[in-house]
């Protein structure tokens, strides 16, 4: 009887979406191609969940991939009072491809009020 009523009004199994809303294993992660990791970081970055900060920072500091890269950087402001992002902050002053990623770099810093409006300004006066 239940399975009838169900075939009438529809009752749908829900699609499990799990992947994208909850942490993301690095190694998985690192498994996918480009468009995905980009893609991952968007939407896990966008969250600013902690869970997930493992793979931002990954992503920022070791992904091939620019467009990964820069995707992680824009939301790093997201995980603001997070107490690994400071010292994320000063591996990327080592980072000596850092400069490739302006302006995602100093619009990070700007966010996260580490420099200001004419120290950004400064930046690319340059």
């Amino acid at each position: 009887m239940i399975n009838i009523l169900k075939k009438i009004f529809g009752v749908k199994k829900q699609k499990d979406t799990s992947e994208k809303t909850t942490y993301l294993k690095l190694e998985k992660f690192k498994s996918k191609n480009s468009d995905d990791r980009m893609s991952d970081i968007i939407i896990l970055g966008n969250t600013g969940n902690p869970e997930v900060f493992e793979v931002l920072e990954y992503a920022i500091m070791n992904d091939t991939d620019s467009g990964v890269v820069m995707s992680g950087l824009k939301r790093l402001p997201n995980f603001r009072g997070d107490e690994r992002l400071l010292p994320l902050l000063e591996k990327l002053k080592t980072k000596t491809d850092i400069k490739k990623y302006e302006p995602y770099y100093s619009m990070a810093l700007l966010n996260l009020n580490i420099i200001d409006e004419n120290e950004f300004n400064e930046i690319f006066k340059k």
